[in-house]
């Protein structure tokens, strides 16, 4: 089975934010770029003033987080993942805010809400978890309101390719193998699938560079997928040293980007 798609790995890997912040820390600590991700995402939610927003698989809240001051103050939101870990670190991280938040725990496939209960729904690098992907598309439409919207973020081929290519390259096993961003999901493969369920899909692509100077982030990296030995984790610092000295720093690919569509009316 895909590991991205696995659920028992999944809720492992998942049960709590640490191995979720590995990739985060990454992201903002060396990114090239000064637009960060999650202002980016933001600013593509072309929905009303006043609008009920469900988020699946909002991880710590982190996007509502980056984004705090920016959210109207009509929108009421649910936040919703399918760990309770995650869902209760982002209650607690937001239910001080007096924003309109409630949060709650959430399988995609089997959504637990009415019939055209939001104006959007936002699926933020998560649609490619899920092992039915048909059936929870069916259940984000069936929720949405006439003429309301889903956006959908996910990454591309080569997203981290630099990357995930290192394991294998020093002969170490990880459960996360280097082409599996491309199995389920992805900027090239997501519109055919949005298409049957959605009109006016769109997507709108991001690529950067992280250059990263510091071995020990790219191994917590690294290790935040799969369970290391002693000696595994002494090769990966050993190569993460050596190109960081050779080129003055470890450059990684990064390509993200976001579908936008409406169900019709």
């Amino acid at each position: 089975m895909n590991a991205l798609t696995n659920q028992e790995y999944l809720q492992s890997q998942y049960r709590d934010s640490r191995n979720l912040s590995a990739g985060a820390n990454l992201h903002a600590r060396f990114s090239s770029g000064e637009y960060s991700w999650f202002h980016w995402v933001f600013d593509h939610f072309d929905v009303p003033a006043n609008t009920h927003v469900l988020e699946l698989g909002c991880g710590t809240g982190l996007l509502w987080r980056e984004n705090l001051a920016r959210i109207p103050c009509g929108w009421s939101i649910t936040l919703s993942d399918a760990s309770p870990g995650m869902v209760q670190e982002a209650e607690e991280s937001l239910l001080h805010t007096g924003l309109n938040f409630t949060f709650a725990r959430v399988d995609a496939q089997s959504i637990p809400y009415d019939n055209d209960s939001f104006e959007a729904v936002i699926a933020n690098h998560m649609l490619y978890h899920v092992p039915d992907l048909a059936g929870a598309l069916s259940e984000i439409r069936r929720v949405v309101r006439p003429g309301g919207r889903l956006f959908a973020t996910t990454v591309g081929l080569i997203h981290m390719a630099e990357l995930r290519e290192v394991p294998r390259k020093l002969g170490i096993r990880t459960p996360v193998e280097s082409v599996q961003t491309a199995t389920q999901f992805n900027l090239d493969s997501g519109a055919s699938d949005l298409a049957r369920w959605f009109t006016e899909v769109e997507v709108e692509r991001r690529k950067s560079v992280l250059v990263v100077t510091e071995a020990t982030p790219l191994v917590e990296y690294v290790m935040s997928g799969t369970h290391l030995s002693d000696e595994e984790i002494s090769r990966l610092h050993a190569y993460f040293d050596r190109e960081i000295q050779l080129n003055g720093a470890f450059r990684i690919t990064t390509e993200a980007g976001i579908f936008k569509m409406v169900k019709e009316s």
